[in-house]
């Protein structure tokens, strides 16, 4: 017979991430089926022995009846002459037992392979997956960083910009060196510091370094974009409107709504 062992199994992988629960159930079904399906088939090689073991025992129980002494007694005749039949009988009931035993254990054996073909399609597709999420990871973590320094190159030019137009240029400028200069193909590749200071160099921008931390400028981007450029037309007060686009303005009358039931 042939014996589940000899289907090979496939080599172990490593086990699916704790944050992947969907990944892990089917991984636990997969294997709790093929551990059953195994046991049934240590089970029916178990039968299948018992049966074999039986079958000789007829066949020998036949075969010593057929040998027997031809001296022996009349009256024994008959019964050597029925252990030939039964004998036959017997072995036909075995070698039916033993053929639908050999018929289950192979269906039980191509439903391993599909389980066992299951569990390493799964397997491989946890393992896409989690290349696909450390990739995805190391991108994150490379944009993060890069918006960290363009963040602090910014504020820098936020502060530096002596009008609109200035602020534009600068802006434009570091665009420029962000998309053409090969120096900055890789902003991950040395402290935030460095880089910043790179960029502000190449850009003219003389920043005040003494208040840098390892994490930057002080101030939170959030708040410090908050508040108005030097530059900006809204610093000092006015009655009137200060931006072009809005001299024309002409104050509206409206009617009351009347709103009496």
């Amino acid at each position: 017979m042939s014996k589940s062992a000899r289907i090979a199994a496939p080599a172990p992988q490593p086990d699916p991430p704790a944050d992947d629960p969907l990944a892990v159930d089917a991984a636990e079904l997969l294997a709790a089926s093929i551990a059953r399906v195994e046991h049934r088939l240590r089970l029916l090689d178990e039968m299948a022995e018992m049966v074999m073991k039986l079958a000789r025992g007829v066949t020998e129980q036949g075969l010593a009846a057929k040998a027997a002494p031809a001296n022996t007694a009349p009256n024994d005749a008959p019964g050597r002459e029925a252990s030939a039949p039964d004998t036959a009988d017997g072995l036909a009931k075995l070698s039916r037992a033993l053929r639908l035993t050999l018929d289950l254990a192979g269906r039980l054996e191509e439903t391993l392979r599909h389980l066992r073909s299951g569990e390493a399609a799964a397997r491989e597709t946890r393992r896409r997956e989690r290349q696909a999420r450390d990739a995805r990871a190391v991108i994150d973590k490379c944009e993060a960083r890069q918006g960290r320094v363009i963040e602090q190159v910014t504020m820098a030019i936020h502060r530096e910009a002596e009008s609109e137009a200035d602020s534009c240029d600068l802006l434009k400028a570091l665009d420029e060196r962000l998309e053409d200069d090969i120096a900055y193909v890789d902003l991950d590749g040395g402290p935030l510091r460095e880089m910043v200071e790179k960029l502000c160099g190449d850009l003219g921008l003389s920043p005040d370094w003494s208040r840098w931390t390892d994490e930057g400028w002080p101030e939170p981007p959030h708040v410090f974009f908050a508040n108005r450029s030097p530059w900006s037309p809204f610093n000092r007060p006015s009655r009137k409107p200060l931006l072009y686009k809005n001299r024309d303005y002409e104050r509206r009358e409206f009617d009351v709504i009347d709103r009496s039931p």
